[in-house]
């Protein structure tokens, strides 16, 4: 079993029936998938007519951005023990697809798996440079940038980068600090600290407008400026 989660509030649960027919078509067919939605919104049968994708609902609360977002772990964390039921467990962005077939090749042993930026894999991206920051990087540190949009690893791992994460981003709260890039920002902090077991490269994420996909492609990032603007969905 491998879990997916998926934070879908308010008009981002538009993405969902694509996202999850995605899924079904070229996320590991060997395997059953539970997505867990994290959502403010009733979603009604997401579930695959042919049993391989279960859908369970966490059930949040919208906040203004970024704290739906930057919150993320915090969610995971509220359903450890339903995330714990599956070997493996994953993150994907709402606003996403899987386009191309992924086999379990793409499974660690153990560990996390990473994915770079696929606007960003040439330099080090835009990491916290505030030193008050956990999420901080000094420029002298030789960082890779990670994307937000895909993650996961096997379920211990996932549950402890999870938590690592949360309390950070707990701390900064409480100092009055958000990360540049929110959630991000930490992710990339926790990543050179914890190198990833594979690190997926470009062009296996592909950002929609911005970037080529090719036949070896396997994530597309969808552009939110085609349908309406960041601002639409927040």
């Amino acid at each position: 079993m491998i879990s997916i989660n998926i934070i879908a509030t308010n008009k981002y649960l538009e993405f969902l029936p694509d996202l999850i027919e995605s899924i079904d078509r070229f996320f590991i067919k060997k395997d059953r998938v539970n997505v867990i939605i994290h959502t403010n919104l009733e979603i009604g049968n997401l579930s695959s007519d042919n049993g391989r994708i279960s859908v369970t609902k966490n059930q949040i609360t919208h906040e203004a951005w970024p704290f739906t977002t930057l919150k993320r772990f915090h969610y995971f964390l509220s359903v450890e023990e339903i995330i714990m039921k599956s070997d493996y467990s994953f993150y994907i962005d709402a606003d996403s697809l899987f386009i191309g077939d992924i086999d379990t090749d793409i499974l660690p042993r153990g560990g996390m798996i990473g994915t770079i930026h696929p606007c960003l894999f040439n330099s080090c991206g835009t990491p916290e440079r505030n030193p008050e920051s956990t999420a901080f990087i000094h420029p002298n540190e030789k960082n890779r940038y990670f994307c937000g949009g895909f993650f996961g690893g096997d379920s211990l791992s996932f549950m402890n980068m999870s938590k690592i994460i949360s309390n950070n981003i707990d701390i900064d709260l409480k100092n009055n600090i958000i990360a540049i890039w929110h959630d991000e920002s930490h992710i990339n902090r926790f990543f050179l600290d914890n190198t990833p077991s594979s690190i997926l490269e470009p062009p296996f994420a592909v950002a929609e407008s911005l970037t080529e996909m090719r036949e070896e492609s396997k994530i597309l990032f969808l552009d939110k400026n085609l349908r309406g603007g960041h601002n639409n969905f927040r």
